[in-house]
């Protein structure tokens, strides 16, 4: 089986602009495959690969399910469109397998051919059941065998192999997500990259805190989270210096969102150098002190970015299993000492308002403090690869 058949869910939604979403899918698809496929292109409301002789099929199925737009594809054989050719093609196929009942779900996508779905599937199906005595039984039969029919080709296949959804990775579209060695802010990245934006990653370290075991937990998670996208950074901020002047001066009951808030002004700072026009942070209303109503309403104010917060309706739970589903969890679970929880009150504040933050960061040069922290960042690529050239900028 030489080919990959790629169907897309949402992207079918965007009338006059589905090209353009089409077109996207297509390159990003090739930017991850690379040297493993020999083609990838449109042809009738699917998207179909060329699989490259020798290439590894198991690593191909393992990135394009990550690709997002993906919604799921199969692994194919292909022939012409003549009836005598696929029913031939079709028997080949089915050869080396062995069940009791089956269906055949055949589907045109090019309407122009002479034969419908319906007569497809019964000329299909005679020819199996006389073959191979198998039963057809159209609820949960123990095989499906799809036949799509495109404007030139027939592609044979059997099971669906899911992939992420959303929408394809859109260069122009640049946030930046806040992200912790927790559980919740790499799944806030990800859902954001599922819905096609093009995901920087801003981690903030104490260095009083960080060891190798730390900042490598870190870069296992973007490295996790790199599998979803074409091109990934990490900016790992220093914020010694802030927190430092934090502890002198602001009480322990309201450290923890001045901190968040400075964290959220450095951000802001570094997707101004991005041209990224939204940040992310991984916030579930009232999950936690800091995320309180009032206190997320307390914290926003200091960015002078808008704030997306894909999990604010989320509990914990689906946060987990999303966790678990995308590959971050067994790295997230490692120990790590989070910066926002350094030197912090037992009995922190949990109705604080904007006012308040206000006056205590008043004996601070904000702007300063920002900049320094901006300039000491430090830019990782982390390093999952793409099986092509990085030729972008």
């Amino acid at each position: 089986m030489d080919f990959i058949v790629v169907h897309y869910a949402e992207i079918a939604l965007k009338g006059s602009n589905r090209g353009w979403f089409e077109n996207l899918l297509v390159k990003n698809i090739r930017l991850k495959l690379g040297s493993l496929i020999e083609s990838c292109s449109r042809e009738y409301g699917q998207i179909v690969i060329q699989i490259k002789p020798g290439a590894d099929i198991a690593k191909i199925r393992d990135v394009l399910s990550r690709i997002p737009g993906v919604a799921y594809f199969s692994i194919a054989c292909r022939c012409s469109l003549d009836i005598d050719t696929i029913r031939k093609e079709v028997l080949s196929f089915l050869r080396d397998k062995e069940f009791k009942t089956f269906k055949v779900n055949a589907r045109r996508h090019n309407k122009n051919t002479r034969l419908t779905s319906r007569e497809l599937n019964n000329i299909l199906g005679s020819a199996i059941e006389e073959e191979y005595h198998w039963k057809v039984k159209m609820n949960q039969p123990d095989l499906t065998i799809k036949v799509e029919i495109s404007d030139k080709h027939a592609y044979i296949s059997c099971g669906d192999i899911a992939g992420t959804g959303g929408l394809p990775t859109n260069p122009a579209q640049k946030v930046v997500a806040l992200i912790s060695g927790g559980f919740d802010s790499p799944v806030a990245a990800y859902l954001m990259m599922k819905r096609g934006c093009t995901v920087t990653l801003a981690h903030f370290q104490n260095k009083n805190q960080a060891t190798e075991a730390v900042e490598n937990k870190i870069l296992e998670l973007a490295k996790q989270l790199a599998r979803y996208q074409t091109k990934t950074r990490l900016y790992i901020t220093p914020f010694e210096n802030v927190q430092k002047e934090i502890i002198i001066k602001v009480k322990p009951d309201l450290r923890q969102l001045i901190y968040r808030r400075f964290m959220i002004r450095i951000a802001s700072k570094i997707a101004d150098k991005l041209k990224a026009k939204f940040l992310v942070v991984g916030d579930s209303l009232s999950q936690v002190a800091s995320q309180t109503y009032e206190n997320i309403a307390a914290t926003y104010p200091g960015s002078e970015k808008h704030i997306l917060s894909p999990l604010i309706g989320l509990d914990k739970e689906e946060i987990i299993r999303i966790a678990k589903r995308i590959g971050t969890y067994e790295i997230s679970a490692q120990p790590y000492p989070d910066c926002c929880s350094y030197l912090i009150s037992k009995h922190p504040e949990l109705r604080a308002s904007p006012e308040m933050l206000e006056k205590a960061e008043s004996a601070f040069d904000i702007t300063a403090l920002v900049r320094d922290a901006v300039k000491r960042a430090r830019v990782i690529s982390p390093g999952i690869r793409n099986h092509a050239p990085d030729t972008t900028a």
